[in-house]
């Protein structure tokens, strides 16, 4: 990846929505939050799964101490909608032997700890999206 990383994680944040609402704004415009997520793409760019939790709880830390802890919504779906999450997952089919065959289509080859990565962010984000994301959207109002 060529350029800024700062540049590419603020572009990546804006494509999720962080500058349509003023709570969501807080994620780029304050400097110790802005530096976790910039913490959080170097973690994801060498699929540490520790790192990533450890940025993760670092970003929640920073929002909970501005009140807003409905951000680390935005952690979630940094991770969520990444190239670690299944593009496509295919019905599941019984096999023969009475077990159940699932297959899983995605962007690009990924290893382990990148499959890990997006799993665990695909549950986060099924979790407590909807809930994080009210939130996020009331301070419009």
């Amino acid at each position: 990846m060529q350029g800024s990383i700062y540049i590419f994680v603020k572009r990546k944040l804006i494509s999720h929505g962080v500058d349509r609402t003023p709570d969501g704004r807080v994620a780029i415009e304050n400097k110790h939050l802005f530096l976790g997520f910039v913490r959080l793409e170097r973690a994801v760019r060498i699929a540490d799964f520790d790192a990533v939790q450890r940025a993760v709880k670092t970003i929640d830390g920073r929002a909970n101490a501005l009140g807003k802890r409905h951000l680390i919504v935005f952690a979630y779906m940094y991770l969520y909608f990444s190239d670690a999450t299944p593009k496509k997952t295919l019905a599941d089919v019984k096999a023969d032997d009475g077990g159940v065959v699932r297959t899983v289509e995605y962007r690009r080859a990924v290893t382990p700890e990148e499959r890990l990565i997006g799993d665990w962010a695909q549950l986060c984000f099924a979790r407590y999206g909807d809930s994080l994301l009210r939130a996020v959207y009331a301070s419009a109002v």
